[in-house]
């Protein structure tokens, strides 16, 4: 009986993004901390929205965002040269990953939104729209990830290290303060992960209960678990207060 052979695949261009993005994050000393939230209400006012309705998404991104709107710990970051500091952004650039095929495989690309915590849920939603629709080439964010993605590893490198521990405000407009990358639409929650963010926020799916478990991830050289515990009671409350006010008044979103 003939043996078969395996092959050698040339890793693609998402791929190498993607070790990229996990080789500056891995020099990130990451904790994990997580809260079990009951948002019944809010998610009764979501199943009794007609369809379409929001994506969740938006809802737990500007949640977020108006918490580190008033806790500046959060808008952090630790930057490494020339020595050890921590910088603090006046202001929150959010990031959300966005899954989008490119060249035939399935690449991870991030899009920074300014101060989403004065946005209204629908706008979120529609850069979010943007950003899963668009040809890549429209969205700009995706446009300079893609083309530091084609240089050559010698470069590459480099100058990411350069815009990690060097270059403090270019690092943050184009990476953000924080981070959400989430699965639970597809029945999944996300156990632990290596990011660039001083706190990625991410959660599971609602069990039979109602409720639902909400994480972070966070770089524990910026701050400890004591922030990490106000903040994620702070965004329950917000969740159940501002987002459900705003929920209950959005109209449907138009069809197209």
């Amino acid at each position: 009986m003939e043996k078969k052979s395996g092959r050698k695949i040339p890793l693609s261009l998402a791929r190498t993004m993607i070790g990229d993005f996990l080789a500056v994050s891995q020099r990130i000393p990451l904790a994990h901390g997580e809260r079990r939230i009951d948002i019944r209400p809010l998610r009764a006012a979501m199943m009794a929205m007609p369809r379409p309705r929001p994506d969740w998404v938006p809802l737990f991104f500007k949640a977020y965002a108006i918490v580190a709107a008033n806790r500046p710990a959060l808008r952090r970051i630790f930057v490494r040269r020339p020595w050890p500091y921590l910088y603090e952004h006046p202001e929150n650039i959010g990031s959300i990953v966005v899954s989008r095929r490119l060249e035939g495989d399935d690449a991870l690309l991030y899009l920074p939104i300014n101060t989403p915590e004065r946005l209204p849920l629908r706008e979120i939603e529609r850069l979010l729209k943007e950003a899963r629709e668009k040809p890549i080439a429209e969205i700009p964010a995706f446009r300079r990830q893609i083309r530091l993605g084609r240089l050559p590893g010698f470069c590459r490198r480099p100058l990411l290290r350069l815009g990690m521990d060097w270059a403090t405000r270019h690092r943050v407009r184009q990476l953000g303060t924080f981070g959400m990358s989430v699965l639970a639409s597809m029945g999944v929650g996300n156990l632990t992960t290596w990011v660039p963010w001083t706190s990625m926020i991410h959660y599971t799916p609602f069990d039979d209960a109602g409720s639902m478990l909400l994480r972070v991830a966070i770089d524990h050289r910026v701050f400890d678990g004591m922030e990490v515990a106000f903040a994620l009671r702070e965004m329950e409350e917000v969740l159940n207060q501002q987002i459900l006010g705003e929920v209950l008044q959005m109209t449907p979103a138009p069809r197209i």
